[in-house]
């Protein structure tokens, strides 16, 4: 995956970035990455895709934090993960479901984020700036990355094991949009390639491995990924056992 530097003059526009973490969820639903069957239990999609005026969440809340506008808006309009639902999104990294306050509260302090804890004495609500948001948090503790977009910047910066005290000086600033694009060829060229999965733990082949390498190789050859001919129902019912009894690796 090619990530670039901020470009000079680059803006932050909201509708981009809508649009390219949307790409994302449609990409893994594609792959079938988001492939729970429904029932009873969970009679609905996995993925929860905005209405035409953006989600409800606790703007009283988002108040109370002093979330930016800007952030308050873009929390309205990507799509999240279903309640509950914590299938991983990138590398070790889960997104925040700010539908909920308790994730509102969580992300603002994501690297204290799912203490356990029924009230807020373990989370720093200072530890980002109004206009900054995250996008993901780590699985669990030190293990992942978090992703912080800056949305008065238009910069995304990461958050992983190496990051010891401030993150805005010891991470590498990424020009937003091309780091989200870069996310979006990497899943579309299969680069990374997310694998069916019914169960909460995702599985992920990476890049050059003999693993990803095959998979590719079938999803291109076999079942028609990158054409208008994707046997994508096919590959929804015979991906997860393809890549369990082969290729499995858990995220």
């Amino acid at each position: 995956m090619t990530i670039s530097s901020p470009s000079p003059g680059s803006s932050y526009n909201e509708e981009t970035t809508i649009t390219q973490i949307t790409t994302i969820y449609n990409l893994l639903h594609k792959l079938s990455y988001f492939n729970r069957p429904r029932d009873e239990i969970f009679p609905y999609s996995e993925i929860s895709y905005p209405p035409a005026d953006g989600h409800t969440i606790n703007e009283e809340l988002c108040h109370e934090l002093h979330i930016a506008p800007e952030v308050i808006s873009l929390m309205k309009k990507i799509p999240y993960p279903v309640d509950g639902y914590h299938k991983p999104i990138l590398w070790q990294s889960r997104a925040f479901e700010y539908l909920h306050d308790s994730a509102i509260r969580d992300g603002r302090d994501p690297e204290n984020a799912d203490t356990g804890d029924d009230d807020d004495d373990g989370l720093r609500m200072d530890f980002l700036k109004p206009w900054e948001v995250a996008l993901t948090s780590w699985m669990h503790a030190d293990d992942g990355i978090i992703v912080i977009l800056n949305t008065k910047s238009n910069i995304i910066q990461i958050i992983d094991e190496s990051v010891e005290n401030d993150f805005r000086e010891e991470s590498e600033a990424h020009h937003a949009p091309t780091y989200l694009q870069g996310v979006i060829d990497g899943i579309r060229n299969l680069e990374y390639i997310y694998c069916p999965s019914t169960s909460d733990m995702g599985y992920m082949l990476f890049p050059e491995s003999p693993e990803q390498i095959e998979i590719k190789r079938l999803l291109i050859e076999e079942y028609g990924w990158g054409t208008e001919g994707f046997r994508e129902e096919d590959w929804r019912r015979e991906g997860e056992g393809i890549c369990n009894r082969k290729y499995g690796m858990s995220l």
